[in-house]
């Protein structure tokens, strides 16, 4: 009879490679991060729902706001021999824009947040008619400015070509936010390095497009930033597997995103790259009728 293998480390045989005290740090320092990032991740929401009920009622406000001023001006007609009515119909139609601002602002924020709270439920797989465009270009920018909140010297240009074509498609826009975030961010992170190692003469881009086709859409994201060497090109889905120093990056976010746009959306997540020239992700989206049936 087999004698049984011991077991001298959790979950390592006695014939496994001995775990070295480096792979212990890094493994150590691994939990660690994510464990910082699942308080964070804590705090964001309980944040987000602290904002939820003024944000709501900004925008009420907003709304009701509007419907007096449109009262007003149907009243105004009978002061026209008032030497100042010109005047105050200018000004209320001033007010009513700056109104209708307000409100527009005040939905798109609350449309990052039920994204971002979204996050932090498992049930937000959800797919609905979503306009692709706008998910796209709303965070993007939050991606930019959350990099940019941690360091106040990083500026990169925001190039969008965007096709009108798109218009609305049937995705879980909870979980596509997510890849959105992960590969802004990461090209935010590829721009910065360059710039770090450059001269005042290199400008960081990135670029984003979207194509529609008759059977799917194409969603490019591309930087002009170091690039990605082949033999790291071919590990960037792997989990936990980063070029980023400790503290940066969880090795997760391709590994996620890759996952959302193949398993939960029947697509494909590509990269094309070269060092120190561009590096640049492509999402297919099919454009069937089994998505509106999830």
């Amino acid at each position: 009879m087999e004698t049984p293998k011991q077991i001298t480390e959790p979950g390592r045989l006695t014939n496994s490679p001995p775990v070295t005290s480096l792979e212990t740090d890094a493994l150590r320092e691994r939990v660690a991060e994510l464990d910082r990032l699942a308080s964070i991740g804590q705090l964001t929401a309980g944040i987000l729902h602290e904002i939820k009920n003024p944000l709501n009622f900004i925008i009420n406000y907003a709304r009701l706001s509007v419907d007096l001023v449109e009262e007003v001006e149907s009243i105004l007609p009978q002061f026209n021999d008032h030497p100042e009515v010109d005047e105050l119909n200018a000004v209320l139609i001033i007010l009513k824009g700056n109104i209708v601002r307000i409100r527009e602002n005040g939905t798109r924020a609350e449309r990052i947040m039920q994204g971002m709270l979204a996050q932090t439920r498992a049930d937000s797989s959800v797919f609905e008619l979503t306009d692709l465009n706008t998910l796209i270009e709303e965070f993007t920018k939050l991606a930019y400015q959350g990099v940019r909140a941690g360091d106040n010297a990083f500026v990169v240009s925001l190039d969008f070509d965007l096709d009108p074509t798109v218009g609305q498609i049937m995705i879980a826009p909870y979980e596509f936010n997510r890849v959105i975030l992960n590969l802004v961010i990461n090209a935010c992170y590829a721009v910065d390095e360059r710039r770090k190692r450059e001269s005042d003469a290199y400008k960081p881009i990135i670029s984003l497009f979207t194509q529609r086709y008759d059977d799917h859409l194409e969603i490019k994201i591309r930087d002009n930033g170091e690039g990605i060497p082949d033999g790291v090109k071919q590990k960037l889905f792997t989990p936990f597997f980063t070029t980023k120093p400790v503290g940066v990056g969880t090795g997760l976010g391709l590994a996620l995103s890759r996952n959302i746009v193949h398993e939960l959306h029947g697509g494909t997540l590509s990269v094309e790259s070269e060092a120190n020239n561009f590096t640049e992700f492509t999402i297919s989206l099919p454009l069937e009728a089994k998505q509106e049936s999830k």
